[in-house]
């Protein structure tokens, strides 16, 4: 039987290492991320912007991770859509208890979560899932668990569900694969030390070889930008990255046959950019592409073309084309928030292939629109100071500040929002002081989960405790960076942080104040 909602993990019964991890490193916990793009308003908009209908989020839906990791996007989800139920396993039982942790303090009964492998998760009895999202398990785990990752959304995804599945993919990581491979094999031959000793040598054999003058890095300039890439790795990234037995990098091709064994078909891409190729693709390349019928050679060929090191796919059961009215009516009713700063809305940008000029009248009137709370896309069309733009060049900016990550889908505000999303995050707050890094905050403003800077959650939480001036949030922040409890944390000078907390008061503090991060503010 489950567990209720909210309530303690089960207990645990001890098994051998091996049995139960199927060589999974379980020795760190994984560092404490969310990925905006698992979230159901990002899911339904990569869709939306490829025609296809998507399970509706405004009344009862449900949502099932695999692998969730500690948990923290699971939870920041379960915060602000109270109109969903969501669930969700990992089989490292410290995962567990954090996540659990946050769901008791924020006080979210929507939230089921389970220290189950895939094989146990497979005797449990859970509903139909309108979304099943997975981020980097499938490249992590061996053979015989993607085969039950497959079962799973084949038994318990509904016609018209989503699936998201984010994995290491080829050739993107053409020059690292090699490396991972001579870690793995260096670490496993080694007799002393725990895994993260080990993988630590076989990282130094690397540079080793490297300073030798290995012909593998003199004739490889990639190969040497991936070694810097791992000596800076955190040692969490480091483990559950390189270590699992079964790491594999996928050709798209390879996933797409996996997922049409329990029916699905390839939908869209949850990195936005990858949905319009005339900003992420070289023209000579898109010609090739376009003159190309089959659709999973195009994909391939797109992940030949830009070196894609991480695939974000959407799947979709028995998709359903959308007509042009229904297409237009979602698309007016799409809010969009501010995700950023209005001061990080950069006008020269940079898209995969080219140099962009945002125009200034336009974007200064859109960023504006939205600095006191989400709009939707009829409403920000529709914006009188834009009644001299076009249309379609109204649109075009909003798809490519969609794109930069300046903007990105809300969903409307539930009646118990604020309560459940302020307890998670006083119940973050207690852990950033701990010296916990963390990758954000949730915002009833946007219901969502908002990725904020490091330095900037450290200023936050010293105004929560009532500082106030750039001097006292810049010492506040040193004294946490300096019990960071990771053993790769940096501690930064103090006029950097001093430097740091002027600019988070000048350019920030307007905006993370309309998050709606805090009761009382």
């Amino acid at each position: 039987m489950a567990n209720p909602a909210g309530s303690p993990p089960a207990a645990i019964t001890t098994i051998a290492m091996d049995d139960w991890t199927d060589g999974y490193v379980t020795e760190l916990p994984y560092s404490v991320n969310h990925f905006p793009e698992m979230a159901p308003a990002h899911l339904r908009l990569a869709l939306l912007q490829a025609g296809l209908a998507a399970p509706r989020i405004d009344a009862d839906f449900t949502y099932l991770e695999l692998g969730f990791g500690q948990g923290l996007g699971l939870n920041m989800l379960a915060a602000v859509h109270p109109q969903g139920r969501f669930f969700g396993n990992d089989f490292m039982p410290a995962h567990v208890a954090a996540a659990q942790s946050l769901a008791t303090q924020a006080g979210l009964d929507n939230l089921q979560l389970m220290q189950d492998s895939f094989a146990q998760l497979h005797d449990r009895d859970l509903p139909p899932m309108d979304f099943i999202v997975l981020h980097g398990v499938y490249t992590w785990v061996d053979a015989e668990n993607r085969a039950l990752i497959v079962e799973l959304i084949a038994r318990l995804l509904k016609p018209g569900g989503v699936v998201y599945v984010s994995y290491n993919s080829m050739p993107g990581w053409a020059n690292k694969a090699p490396l991972q491979r001579l870690m793995s094999e260096a670490a496993k031959r080694q007799t002393e030390g725990s895994a993260l000793q080990r993988f630590h040598a076989a990282r130094d054999l690397l540079e080793q070889l490297d300073a030798a003058g290995a012909a593998f890095f003199a004739s490889n300039p990639g190969a040497r930008t991936a070694l810097r890439d791992i000596t800076n790795a955190s040692d969490a990234y480091l483990l559950h990255e390189f270590a699992p037995r079964g790491w594999t990098p996928f050709y798209y091709t390879d996933v797409a046959v996996d997922l049409a064994r329990a029916g699905l078909q390839f939908a869209a891409s949850a990195k936005l950019f990858s949905n319009f190729p005339h900003w992420s693709l070289p023209a000579a390349s898109r010609a090739l592409i376009d003159a190309t019928e089959d659709a999973g050679m195009r994909e391939l060929l797109r992940d030949f073309a830009v070196q894609t090191p991480l695939r974000r796919d959407v799947f979709v059961r028995s998709p359903r084309t959308l007509g042009a009215a229904d297409i237009k009516q979602e698309d007016n009713s799409t809010l969009l928030a501010l995700q950023r700063p209005l001061a990080s809305c950069a006008r020269n940008v940079r898209t995969p292939t080219a140099a962009l000029r945002l125009e200034d009248d336009v974007v200064d009137v859109l960023l504006a629109a939205l600095t006191n709370g989400p709009k939707n896309i009829a409403a920000l069309m529709s914006l009188p100071a834009l009644a001299n733009t076009s249309p379609p060049s109204i649109r075009e900016t909003l798809d490519l500040m969609l794109c930069l990550g300046y903007l990105g889908p809300a969903t409307a505000l539930q009646a118990e929002t604020r309560t459940r999303a302020h307890a998670l995050n006083k119940a973050l707050l207690k852990r950033l002081h701990a010296g916990e890094r963390l990758s954000g905050l949730v915002s009833p403003a946007h219901s969502a989960g908002v990725a904020i800077a490091y330095h900037d959650l450290l200023f936050l939480a010293a105004q929560q405790i009532g500082e106030s001036n750039a001097e006292a949030l810049a010492s506040y922040a040193q004294a946490v960076l300096q019990i960071s409890t990771g053993t790769t944390a940096t501690s930064a000078a103090l006029p950097q942080l001093q430097s740091e907390a002027r600019n988070f008061l000048n350019y920030g503090d307007e905006y993370y104040r309309s998050l709606d991060l805090f009761a009382g503010v």
